[in-house]
């Protein structure tokens, strides 16, 4: 059984109503982010750690690290996330579903639906309806804590986040993925969101991954369809930026990426996504010019609200553009923002060019020596009005263009590179200018160019190299490289036996049977083998027993217990590492007054992520 490793949260673009309507994503033409767009996301494991500094956001984990547990510092770093650009703190709540073997399984349970004794989708709904509750209060109690106003008020309008993670408790993982407990799974999360619902909370997101999504539910179909995603595993901001286009897997709007920053988990919203257009249009033509807008990621209709521009472009509320008439030659611009129907936003931009012919195709092209007699291809342009005729400037004899535009070569032409340029123009007076680039007998390397192998498997390795553009067999001659990595004269790489951990680069020429020809370049690199993992801890018993209302020190015995352990029990018990000592751990465990007796369950959680569970008494 395993438990929830440290939380890599991040903020999802739900529909953050209280936090997307003052984010100002950046767009396609926004030079630099809005101070808000940015954000990290803490929970227990920072701790006793110092924060991020200067955020535009903060969101803030209200468990443990599993439902129905506290974040004991959530205090602390609720007023950390309230002290940010962004003033209106979010809230994840962890997710998970172990079954009847878990803490909190709401055996006998009436309502909302009915539990009766065996492992059920009634059972699972109930348990995750519960851990909302649990999640809410908390967040209530921590909002009262840093002196709100009206702590329940607080935590009802805040963004909050569900994060749905393999790390947790779920019965498809700990009892095997079939349809019944994939069923008992998505059970847990539909009365976790229910219940999210019924205390009045608005803005409500998933945090996972495809896969993640896949492996617990078994793909959740149009369950969750309405409900936004926030997407973790990104390298850099810059690459966050542009992850907001990817697919959804909830089939909600993506709407915030996790990615590294500072050393913790930073966020960045997603905004509506408008592609800036650019088109044209002829000087005749501009009087009844139009054009829609589209925008993606959004959640409902868009509302465009056009703020540069007029009163020559007009952009109407639902993204069409018109002219206000006939446009003298020359350039126009409109841009103004987007917005959806649950505050999403963004930015959009169109410029148009009336007048000027812009060619749309055939700007480069490529033939083997042996077709380039027989070379041909029509130059096309946008914005005309009426036939277009092409002057041509440069490049004559070698390649020719015709008055309608079609280039041909004046014969069979010697490897290298070509280029045609000139003038365009239409009845109407539209002018532009045309290029067409033309590479004749040049072999060009496909993928793959590097590959990765371990020490352990560097001596059997073979990788056939792939160029295009040929005619007929290839001829690979290495010239550099050698004897480490040796490509045969097929192109077939290899290497000369066992090699050590590295970086192996091999180069050298290609040809055909017809002239054409290339280079080629790869690169080997040679990996250690991984070391193996470490040994996972296992706990065997307690020595001493836990009192209601008190502070007391316990031992439990077992083995691999190094590198500070983290020790979790059931609500309202608090459990610290004091020692760990290989063999035994010494535990300061305080319970809450008046909490029941029992047998109860630590759960171990090593560094690394591994756990164990043991039993313990707790009694008077």
């Amino acid at each position: 059984m395993r438990v929830p490793l440290t939380k890599c949260f991040a903020a999802l673009a739900l529909s953050v109503l209280a936090l997307a309507a003052n984010v100002g994503v950046a767009a396609a033409t926004a030079p630099t982010l809005a101070p808000t767009a940015t954000g990290f996301d803490i929970s227990f494991p920072q701790c006793a750690s110092p924060l991020p500094v200067s955020p535009g956001f903060g969101i803030v984990g209200v468990n443990n690290g599993s439902p129905l547990t506290i974040n004991n510092c959530l205090a602390r770093e609720l007023s950390w996330a309230n002290g940010a650009t962004n003033t209106v703190a979010g809230f994840y709540a962890n997710t998970g579903n172990g079954g009847p073997t878990g803490v909190g399984w709401p055996k006998g349970q009436q309502s909302p639906d009915v539990c009766g004794d065996a492992n059920s989708v009634p059972c699972s709904y109930d348990y995750g309806w519960n851990a909302a509750r649990t999640a809410f209060a908390n967040a209530v109690n921590a909002e009262s804590v840093d002196g709100s106003a009206s702590p329940s008020t607080a935590a009802m309008t805040a963004p909050w986040w569900m994060d749905v993670e393999t790390g947790n408790a779920w019965e498809t993982i700990e009892n095997g993925r079939r349809a019944a407990t994939e069923g008992y799974d998505l059970a847990m999360l539909e009365g976790m969101v229910a219940s999210f619902t019924n205390i009045g909370v608005k803005s409500l997101g998933i945090y996972s991954t495809a896969n993640m999504w896949s492996e617990i539910t078994g793909g959740s179909g149009s369950t969750f369809a309405s409900i936004p995603v926030w997407i973790p595993g990104i390298a850099t901001l810059t690459a966050a930026e542009a992850a907001c286009s990817l697919t959804s897997f909830t089939g909600g709007r993506v709407g915030m990426i996790q990615y590294p920053s500072q050393g913790y988990d930073g966020d960045y919203f997603c905004g509506l996504l408008s592609t800036p257009v650019t088109t044209s249009v002829a000087v005749g033509a501009s009087a009844t010019f139009s054009d829609q807008l589209v925008t993606a990621n959004n959640a409902g209709a868009v509302t465009y609200t056009q703020t540069a521009g007029t009163p020559d472009l007009v952009v109407s509320p639902t993204g069409l553009v018109t002219t206000s008439g006939a446009l003298a030659t020359g350039t126009y611009s409109a841009t103004g923002t987007t917005v959806d129907a649950a505050g999403n936003t963004g930015t959009f931009s169109l410029n148009l060019d009336v007048g000027v012919l812009i060619q749309s195709s055939a700007v480069t092209a490529t033939v083997k020596v042996s077709g380039s007699a027989a070379f041909t291809q029509q130059v096309a342009v946008s914005g005309s009005d009426g036939a277009v005729a092409y002057v041509q400037a440069t490049d004559t004899p070698d390649l020719v263009v015709s008055p309608t535009g079609v280039v041909t070569t004046s014969g069979a032409l010697a490897t290298g590179t070509y280029s045609a340029t000139g003038t365009e123009s239409d009845p109407a007076g539209n002018k532009g200018t045309f290029k067409l680039t033309l590479t004749v007998g040049a072999l060009v390397q496909r993928a793959p160019t590097a590959a990765t192998v371990t020490t352990s498997d560097s001596a059997t390795f073979s990788q056939q190299l792939d160029v295009g553009a040929n005619l007929g067999a290839m001829t690979f001659v290495q010239t550099s490289g050698t004897p480490s990595v040796l490509v045969s004269s097929s192109g077939l790489v290899t290497t000369s036996g066992k090699l050590a951990v590295g970086t192996y680069p091999v180069a050298g020429t290609v040809s055909d049977a017809t002239g054409d020809m290339g280079k080629f370049t790869f690169t080997v690199s040679v990996h250690a083998l991984p070391p193996p993992p470490p040994p996972s801890p296992s706990a065997t018993r307690v020595i001493g027993y836990v009192v209601a209302g008190r502070t007391v020190t316990i031992t439990i015995d077992g083995a691999n217990f190094y590198g500070q352990p983290h020790v979790t029990s059931h609500p309202g018990t608090v459990a610290t590492v004091l020692r760990d000592q290989g063999a035994s751990l010494v535990v300061r465990v305080t319970s809450r007054a008046r909490s029941r007796n029992g047998v109860f369950t630590f759960t171990i959680t090593a560094p690394d992520g591994a756990t164990c569970q043991v039993r313990y008494n707790q009694r008077k």
